[in-house]
């Protein structure tokens, strides 16, 4: 399991700029914006999405202000029927909880069984994801993430969802 320490190593091991803040648990943009975390409007959500005979499954990232619609990622992909992922597979695939998913729960993912899907609308941006917990986020380029997670074999796609 990543740990934030082994986090923080890989991220500098890379040389990814980021910014680290550690506060009380936040689950939602308005608590974070209580708590004055600066630049809480980069914060992107996680869903982890599997197909409805469990055998593919996917985690989608997204600005927090944007709905998924299943029907059209579900077209993108060329699937079966979507649905959101149970907490055991959760824990089972990327090794987090719900609460605290982020697209860094795919460097867990030693066996790269979960593809990785980005809105494209975040290409470009800075993006605050939390770092394995609701209590520390990191802010950091998703250019940077997406080439980490791509240096540790991980497949990235960007679709305009």
């Amino acid at each position: 399991m990543m740990t934030e320490e082994n986090l923080l190593k890989l991220l500098e091991t890379n040389n990814i700029s980021y910014t680290l803040r550690r506060h009380a648990p936040i689950f939602t943009v308005a608590e974070g914006e209580a708590l004055g975390l600066p630049d809480i409007k980069y914060a992107v959500k996680s869903l982890f999405i599997t197909d409805d005979k469990r055998t593919n499954f996917y985690l989608v990232v997204l600005p927090l202000d944007k709905r998924l619609d299943l029907k059209q990622l579900r077209a993108l992909l060329a699937s079966r029927r979507l649905t959101m992922a149970s907490a055991e597979e959760l824990q089972n695939y990327l090794e987090l909880t719900p609460g605290a998913v982020t697209s860094l729960g795919l460097l867990n993912d030693t066996e790269k069984r979960v593809q990785a899907i980005f809105d494209l609308a975040l290409k470009e941006q800075t993006i605050a994801i939390p770092a394995g917990s609701n209590t520390v986020t990191i802010w950091l380029a998703c250019q940077s993430l997406v080439k980490l997670l791509q240096d540790n074999e991980h497949q990235i796609n960007f679709l305009a969802i």
